[in-house]
């Protein structure tokens, strides 16, 4: 069944399948821990240059800011149909972190400047959406109610269907409106086109069977250990904060610096994060046999979707 998701979320959806809610359609497949070669174990210093098999078939920082981007013109094109505009403001990118946190904070100099904080980005944030009247509010989003089976899975079957949210302006309302023909337009045109997020399932499958795996406890337990003769007691080394007695707001300030700094010298001291990427990596490259013709399937789409994007931002200025 396809995902009904938008890619607006997609880099949501993944941050919470990545903290464990996988269980997918897969997930059963997944067999023994598969074996890691020791010297593929790497001892990195800077956690953000590492790179997963699975990447090779997701969209990186910027591809995905520039497919945001043109989701967001498709998406004005279309309310443009109706008499309405689409104009959210501009948002600053983000800076690339890559895989800089995926196993927890690992970074010296971010530890022992900014602790727990975001570190190196001014946090630039979005102005609210303006004003909607509920006519707009159909054309942009569909019908209030619509269960996410309902909607067609693809640009085609929309075309297909003729099923329309109602009529406004004598032109009927596409399914899940503006929003939702945006998304199909750009990540699944066709009914044969894979579903975008099912790599992103596959991705967060082999990070959740990692998490739980032997040698990365065995790594976890050592820099649980590392971490109490510091004088910290944690068991997460992913978010340990809660656990450390930190809020928010004292994430950055100097208790939270001494215990950020302490988490990442024993990250390095027990090798946690190389020992993990080693095994995730082992995991996904498990997933990439398994799932090869799916993948290359959305490698194509991948690629169809960032011409699509690029033609159309630089459309529009």
């Amino acid at each position: 069944m396809r995902s009904t998701v938008s890619p607006a979320v997609l880099t949501v959806a993944a941050a919470l399948l990545l903290a464990g809610c996988s269980g997918g359609s897969t997930a059963h497949r997944l067999g023994p821990a598969p074996a890691v070669d020791i010297g593929l174990v790497p001892t990195p210093t800077d956690a953000g240059s590492l790179r997963l098999p699975l990447q090779e078939y997701l969209p990186g920082e910027g591809e995905l800011e520039q497919l945001n981007r043109a989701q967001r013109v498709l998406t004005d094109q279309c309310m443009t149909r109706y008499g309405f505009r689409y104009r959210l403001p501009e948002v600053p990118p983000a800076p690339a972190v890559g895989n800089t946190r995926r196993y927890g904070l690992a970074d010296p100099v971010a530890a022992a400047a900014s602790g727990y904080g975001t570190y190196g980005t001014d946090g630039g944030t979005r102005a609210p959406r303006p004003e909607m009247d509920p006519t707009e509010q159909l054309v942009l989003g569909g019908e209030d109610g619509t269960r996410p089976g309902e909607l067609p899975g693809s640009q085609a079957e929309v075309e297909k269907s003729g099923k329309d949210a109602g009529r406004v302006n004598g032109l009927p309302v596409p399914p899940g409106g503006c929003t939702r023909e945006a998304y199909l337009k750009l990540w699944v045109p066709t009914a044969d086109a894979p579903d975008p997020l099912e790599v992103q399932e596959l991705d967060a499958q082999a990070y959740d069977r990692s998490r739980r795996e032997v040698r990365v406890n065995l790594a976890t337990e050592k820099w649980q250990e590392c971490m109490a003769r510091k004088g910290y007691q944690a068991k997460n080394p992913v978010s340990p904060m809660p656990e450390l007695g930190l809020r928010p707001e004292t994430f950055t300030g100097p208790e939270g610096i001494g215990a950020a700094t302490a988490d990442v010298a024993c990250k390095r001291e027990t090798n946690l994060v190389g020992i993990w990427f080693a095994v995730e990596s082992a995991y996904q490259r498990e997933l990439i046999e398994e799932h090869g013709e799916l993948l290359r399937s959305s490698r194509r789409q991948l690629d169809d979707s960032l011409r699509l994007a690029a033609g159309l931002v630089a459309a529009s200025g």
